[in-house]
C-alpha cells in the first residue's frame, strides 16, 4: 500500500477505513483463493499450487509474499537436503474464511445466480471455467474412493474453521471406514473426469424420504456453483419425491445459505458435542413409496 492510498485512508471513518484495507489486501486477484487452499493444511509452493488451477508460480510466489507480510499466511522453513518453505493460515488468516465464506454466499446469490456471465469473470481472472458432469460414483472403484476421501477431508477441514470445530468424524475417518458407510454418492467432475464435489445420501428406513449425510466440494473448486447443482440433481433426480433431511454447523452460513435457496426450513439445533451446535433442516414434499 502506498503512501498516498494510507493518506486516503487515514481521511475515512475507522469502518470504511478497515473495509478498504481489506479489500486492498484480499481483493488482489487469487488471494482469497489462496486462503482457501491453505485451509486445506500447510502446504509448500508447488501443492498450494496444485490446489488453485490456473494460477502462475510467479504470481503465486508473489501472492504469498504479500499475504505473510500482513500476517495472514506464516512460512516456516523445513529443513532437509532441498530446503522448502511451508505455507499455513496464521490465526488473523484462519479467522479471514468466515468472511470469505459470506462472500462466496453473496456472490453465488447476486453474481453467478443472476446472470453475470461467470465465464467472463473467469477468463479475466486467468482461470478456465470447464463443463461439469454429474453422475452416481461407484466407491468400489478404490481411485474413484480415494478422490472423494480427498475432498471430504479438505472440505471438511474448512467446515471445521468455519464453525470452531475439528472434531468433525469426517476428518478422522479412513478410506475403508468411508466405502463401507450404507450411502449413495453422486458426484461432479470435469471435462476431463476429475472428481471436484460430491454428495452422499441414503434413505430412511420405513420412511419415505431421504437423509443427506456429506456434501463436500474441493476447496480448489469453490465458487463454480457445485454444491448447488449436486444438490438440485439430488432432489430433482436421485430422490425426487419424498422429504428430505439434512444437517451442518449453526455457523456454516455457506451450508445454510445453500439449503434455504433449495427450500429447505429449519426445524431444530443440537449439541451433539461440547462447543459443537448443529442446525437440522428438513425440506418436505409429496410422499411415494419406494419399491421394497
Amino acid at each position: 500500500m502506498t503512501t498516498a492510498h494510507r493518506s486516503q485512508l487515514s481521511q475515512l471513518p475507522e469502518p470504511l477505513a478497515a473495509l478498504a484495507s481489506a479489500f486492498a489486501l484480499l481483493g488482489r486477484g487469487w488471494s482469497g483463493l489462496i486462503i482457501a487452499a491453505l485451509a486445506q493444511g500447510p502446504a509448500d509452493l508447488a501443492q498450494v499450487r496444485e490446489r488453485v488451477p490456473g494460477i502462475s508460480e510467479r504470481m503465486l510466489a508473489r501472492r504469498l509474499r504479500e499475504l505473510t507480510t500482513a500476517g495472514l499466511v506464516a512460512g516456516t522453513v523445513q529443513p532437509g537436503v532441498s530446503p522448502r518453505t511451508h505455507y499455513a493460515l496464521s490465526s488473523h488468516g484462519a479467522a479471514s474464511l468466515i468472511p470469505l465464506a459470506a462472500l462466496t454466499v453473496w456472490a453465488q446469490d447476486h453474481i453467478t445466480a443472476k446472470g453475470t456471465p461467470y465465464r467472463e469473470l473467469s477468463e479475466h481472472g486467468g482461470r478456465s471455467c470447464p463443463d461439469f458432469v454429474v453422475g452416481e460414483l461407484d466407491l468400489a472403484d478404490e481411485m474413484t474412493a480415494a478422490a472423494v476421501h480427498r475432498i471430504g477431508r479438505r472440505a471438511y477441514t474448512v467446515e471445521a474453521g468455519l464453525i470452531g470445530f475439528d472434531g468433525i468424524p469426517a476428518l478422522r475417518e479412513s478410506l475403508q471406514e468411508m466405502q463401507a458407510q450404507p450411502l449413495r454418492w453422486l458426484g461432479a467432475k470435469t471435462d476431463r473426469g476429475q472428481i471436484v464435489a460430491f454428495v452422499a445420501w441414503q434413505h430412511l428406513a420405513g420412511e419415505d424420504g431421504i437423509d443427506i449425510a456429506r456434501v463436500c466440494v474441493d476447496p480448489a473448486w469453490f465458487r463454480r456453483g457445485l454444491a448447488s447443482r449436486l444438490l438440485g440433481h439430488l432432489l430433482a433426480d436421485s430422490a425426487p419425491t419424498g422429504h428430505v433431511l439434512v444437517s451442518t454447523g449453526a455457523d456454516n452460513i455457506p451450508a445454510i445459505a445453500l439449503y434455504e435457496r433449495h427450500g429447505f426450513s429449519r426445524v431444530g439445533t443440537t449439541e451433539p458435542a461440547p462447543d459443537l451446535r448443529m442446525a437440522q433442516f428438513r425440506l418436505t414434499r409429496r410422499h411415494t413409496e419406494y419399491p421394497a
